[in-house]
């Protein structure tokens, strides 16, 4: 074994190690709050794939109740902080010298058209830089969002009939201690007061009424912002939206011929016989299966991407369940690289299948 590599490993066991003994002291740090000794513990959070209501339905669209999803409204946050950027972009353009952010902003577009959107569509590069471009911006800001404080646990307190975690308030917020409700709140939930302390100890779960106090489940956080990509309906819009796109760019540039890969009907007019007309019969069937690859890929774009974003919010709360205090910042890291190489992921996708599209020609 090379010594790089026996470095390389002692200085990985030296860090799982120091991430144990870390991970162990943090997960455990008892706090005097409310006359009360409440211990803290890191813990994973409730895992639900949909979306999470923040506000309960109040609108009733034949049949489907609307309401305000978390990952909803960090797409609004998202497409906000777009709509800024590229305004405080676009106000520099036509203006000499132009300043830092526009030329920011060009260089950005102009290293994705020149450097992969150009080399694989040529001349029709520019009927889909917009949308490439704005999947790429959208895809990698939304992954960013993952690395703000707080995201996907500051929200809206729920109680739950049974389950849940401890809670304690402090300052007026609520917090969770990371400690489960497995009989009741009243009896898991009940810490031990502090020594020497003056007057009543309140109770642990100190914002609830006394009803609450006494249920048997704790409460849960739906958070303000989850990341939107991590969420299944975003990623299937997005990947519609491609697809009409491709389709459509591919009847731009051939017509009504497009169509003729998928319902292959020259090869039955002059199917003939013998091992020619069984090609001409084969090639039919191979339109269809044509027809059906592209449908499959709303799959491949909306899985793809879900997949990949929703792993990783995962295995963040995983790390940091394990060890608290170095491994989520190095995964947080590595949440920031694949944001970006997800979201170029998808605008290549959307590049070869646009080039793909537009390069039928007729059978």
């Amino acid at each position: 074994m090379k010594p790089r590599t026996i470095l390389l490993l002692a200085i990985l066991i030296f860090a799982c190690a120091l991430g144990c003994m870390l991970g162990n002291f943090g997960g455990g740090i008892v706090l005097p709050i409310n006359g009360q000794n409440v211990k803290f513990t890191a813990f994973i959070p409730t895992i639900v794939v949909p979306g999470e209501l923040l506000i309960q339905p109040t609108i009733d669209i034949a049949g489907l109740k609307v309401g305000l999803y978390n990952t909803l409204f960090t797409t609004l946050i998202v497409d906000a902080v777009i709509i800024v950027l590229v305004i405080l972009g676009r106000r520099g353009i036509g203006i000499k010298p132009n300043n830092w952010f526009t030329n920011a902003w060009e260089a950005y577009i102009e290293m994705l058209y020149k450097s992969y959107i150009v080399p694989t569509l040529g001349a029709r590069a520019r009927a889909v830089v917009p949308i490439a471009v704005a999947a790429f911006t959208f895809i990698m800001i939304a992954g960013f969002f993952e690395l703000i404080p707080g995201h996907e646990s500051i929200g809206v307190v729920e109680h739950v009939a049974t389950g849940g975690f401890c809670s304690v308030n402090i300052g007026g917020a609520t917090v969770l201690t990371g400690q489960q409700v497995k009989t009741s709140a009243a009896q898991d939930c009940n810490y031990p007061p502090v020594a020497g302390a003056t007057g009543q100890p309140q109770a642990s779960i100190t914002s609830d009424t006394q009803a609450q106090q006494s249920s048997a489940g704790g409460i849960t956080v739906v958070p303000f912002l989850r990341r939107p990509t991590s969420d299944l309906s975003t990623t299937l819009a997005m990947a519609l939206v491609a697809f009409i796109f491709i389709e459509i760019q591919g009847v731009r540039a051939n017509g009504v011929r497009y169509f003729s890969n998928f319902f292959r009907i020259n090869t039955l007019r002059h199917a003939g016989s013998g091992m020619t007309g069984l090609t001409n019969y084969i090639q039919f069937g191979v339109g269809f299966l044509e027809l059906l690859s592209e449908f499959i890929r709303i799959i491949s774009f909306s899985f793809r991407l879900f997949g990949n974003m929703f792993a990783g919010s995962i295995l963040v709360f995983v790390m940091a369940f394990i060890f608290p205090m170095i491994l989520p910042t190095l995964f947080l890291a590595l949440e920031f690289a694949i944001a970006i190489i997800q979201a170029f992921v998808f605008m290549m996708l959307i590049v070869v299948f646009t080039s793909l599209a537009v390069a039928h020609t007729e059978h």
